[in-house]
């Protein structure tokens, strides 16, 4: 039986992912901008790897969330997921094992490529942003319709589709398989 203890954990627990998720996308959106800007070879490639990186492992950080909302479930941080569990122990979402399943192999690559050093890495960048940004302008409506519309002009909408099709296909992937 579902306590409301458990309910109140888990709606804390995700709403603390979403702001870690946004806080990395806010330090993903800003290194696009950098990526814009003239680079040293050795430099861009490295940005470039690690926001092309980043930028997947969130797509599928939020599929799952998506999914464990759906299913009522405590959320899962993809970065300490497989590193909670031992090697003989089965994985409790069968979507994240490698060997059930090639959305598992790719979120394990991620982890194993990277994954706990880049997350952290952004989302330190996205709050650096947005605690500047914050200190410089107080929230009030206006200031908040203004960042709402530099949100908008920032994500560029086919970024926005990417990501919607890795999260709507994770959701109907493990719809398909129940």
């Amino acid at each position: 039986m579902v306590t409301s203890r458990k309910v109140l954990t888990g709606a804390v627990g995700h709403i603390i992912l979403f702001i870690i998720n946004f806080l990395v996308f806010v330090g993903l959106v800003e290194s696009f901008q950098i990526l814009a800007i003239e680079l040293p070879l050795f430099t861009a490639l490295v940005l470039g790897y690690m926001v092309i990186h980043t930028t997947v492992l969130l797509s599928v950080q939020l599929g799952i969330q998506v999914l464990e909302l759906i299913r009522i479930r405590m959320p899962t941080l993809l970065i300490s997921y497989y590193f909670l569990f031992n090697d003989d122990e089965a994985l409790p979402l069968p979507l994240l094992d490698p060997v059930k399943s090639r959305l598992g192999v790719i979120t394990l690559l991620l982890v194993i490529s990277g994954g706990p050093v880049f997350f952290p890495i952004f989302a330190a960048s996205g709050l650096l942003f947005v605690l500047a940004i914050l200190v410089q302008n107080p929230l009030t409506l206006p200031a908040l319709i203004g960042y709402f519309i530099e949100f908008i002009n920032w994500m560029p909408p086919l970024l926005v589709l990417i990501v919607a099709i890795v999260i709507l296909s994770i959701v109907i992937i493990e719809f398909r398989h129940v």
